[in-house]
């Protein structure tokens, strides 16, 4: 079986030489677009913001309407490749469509990872910007179909955060809310994230929601299916945003918007509604990181034996956050969604996880 360890290494070795040049690629892309004549500048005034963004063409709010604008001709990509819904423009009327001169310098830009089939390893993919310029992310998700799983939002939270984000939780389809759902949703009360439960059929929570959203850029997240076209309908007053439902077969939502999309609902108040995301990077966390995104450890970690303790394999009468977790103190659910981040980016940096004890292992290797 020595050839087929041999093949696999290969397969390992190759598709991380891709995934390297994918980067440096895309790190020369941006050096190349903001070659010449300056392309993204600091400030402007009188801009426009992008609200779709096509293969050579983007659609901008600019002075109350929506006009179409191409990139300036010295800018040789792509225009899906440049720009994101939220970027603000600097445009000028050009003899048919608007010019894109420059680009504002974006206060925050939010990601994830498009797998892709044709690499060997097929769990590694390229990242795909979705959006920029956001002030807060709405975490859409659903008290039934497709039912609430705390490691999404738990991932959201991650890459949110490290973006520089404000993040509040939204439960859709409160109405078929159960005791379960409200366990979970406490756990997100208990650390601070605000929690908002609406329901578009109900036509409840909505002028709440609406509160939080007033005057910011806002961007809907979550997986398909959940219900963010149809919050956008109900900001909106409007039917216009096709929706759809939730596959019986296999409890998962199909794709209605297939880009993010920009709607404005009110006087300086904005909405991008993304596809559902299925997979968020967090290959470029370092190990010992991750734990701060999970402010429950905080008070425990400290005690720990170890100062670098990761609170995975480390023996368990060595690790508080492991005893905290055994009180019942820190969220099971909350601590299988660490150590299944943690494996991930582990896994993907090759590197072996310390010591040898577990959480009953690990609790049931992340269930």
């Amino acid at each position: 079986m020595a050839h087929l360890e041999s093949y696999d290494s290969f397969q390992t070795k190759k598709a991380r030489e891709q995934k390297k040049r994918a980067k440096e690629r895309s790190s020369s892309k941006e050096k190349n677009v903001d070659r010449g004549k300056k392309f993204v500048v600091k400030k402007g005034e009188n801009y426009g913001v992008v609200v779709e963004v096509r293969y050579n063409d983007a659609y901008v709010f600019y002075e109350d309407r929506i006009v179409k604008a191409h990139l300036r001709n010295d800018i040789n990509y792509p225009c899906n490749q440049v720009l994101f819904p939220g970027d603000k423009v600097l445009i000028e009327p050009g003899n048919e469509d608007f010019i894109i001169n420059n680009m504002i310098a974006r206060t925050s830009i939010l990601s994830r990872v498009k797998k892709d089939s044709t690499r060997l390893d097929s769990s590694m993919g390229a990242t795909k910007n979705i959006a920029a310029n956001i002030n807060l992310a709405v975490i859409v998700v659903a008290a039934k179909n497709p039912p609430l799983h705390p490691k999404f939002i738990d991932r959201y939270l991650m890459v949110l955060q490290n973006s520089g984000i404000e993040s509040i939780i939204c439960l859709n389809k409160a109405d078929l809310k159960g005791d379960n759902e409200e366990k979970i949703l406490d756990i997100y009360r208990s650390i601070g994230i605000p929690v908002i439960e609406t329901s578009t059929v109900e036509k409840e929570g909505i002028d709440q929601l609406k509160g939080y959203l007033r005057g910011k850029q806002t961007i809907f997240v979550g997986n398909s299916g959940v219900g963010k076209s149809s919050l956008t309908n109900a900001l909106m007053d409007s039917e216009e945003i096709k929706t759809s439902h939730v596959s019986e077969k296999s409890g998962k939502g199909r794709h209605t918007t297939t880009t993010s999309k920009y709607y404005v609902w009110d006087k300086n108040s904005s909405i991008i509604d993304t596809p559902g995301i299925r997979s968020l990077d967090v290959s470029n966390f370092q190990p010992q990181e991750i734990q701060d995104y999970f402010p429950e450890f905080d008070g425990w970690s400290c005690k720990c034996k170890f100062s670098n303790c990761l609170h995975y394999k480390e023996p368990e009468n060595l690790c508080m956050v492991k005893q905290g977790v055994r009180s019942g103190i820190i969220s099971k659910d909350r601590y299988i969604s660490y150590i299944r981040i943690l494996g991930n980016v582990l896994n993907e940096r090759n590197q072996g996880a310390p010591g040898v004890g577990t959480l009953d292992d690990d609790m049931e290797e992340q269930r």
